[in-house]
């Protein structure tokens, strides 16, 4: 059964547009069907941190995904290793939806000779909510001079 209701849009003689009074059909719940389903994983391989200058390193994350996602939270993050792996500045955060979702994070490079990884982490929704295993990027070793 569709529903019918009246729609309009009032505007301020500051807005421009124009006043629209229509019928206009709204979906019933019982109408709506399942949510179809959207897998979605990390491109695999790339990432690698790089030095686009003396002292940044740049690195990125993507993830590929079927379809649009309702809702997404990707993030990426660069990392250092120093005995052990510790994130380097602070991480970027993006809420597109794809379905493919490239982020790109930045930061100085420490001086010296150091590893470097890109760290990936992603939720998304389309009907539940899920997330993916966090990533790592291959690992690339970089030199700051000074």
């Amino acid at each position: 059964m569709r529903t019918w209701t009246r729609a309009a849009a009032f505007l301020s003689p500051l807005t421009l547009g124009a006043v629209l009074i229509g019928p206009v059909p709204v979906a019933t719940a019982d109408e709506v069907g399942p949510l179809h389903v959207i897998t979605c994983s990390w491109v695999k391989n790339v990432g690698t941190p790089f030095a686009p200058n003396s002292v940044t390193v740049k690195g990125f994350v993507q993830v590929d995904c079927t379809d649009k996602l309702d809702e997404a939270n990707t993030q990426a993050h660069i990392q250092i290793y120093d005995g052990s792996w510790q994130d380097r500045g602070d991480p970027i955060v993006s809420h597109n939806t794809g379905p493919l979702i490239h982020v790109n994070d930045d930061t100085l490079k420490r001086p010296g000779t150091w590893k470097y990884r890109t760290q990936g982490t992603h939720f998304g929704q389309h009907g539940n909510v899920w997330s993916l295993p966090t990533y790592y990027s291959p690992v690339r070793t970089l030199t700051r001079v000074h």
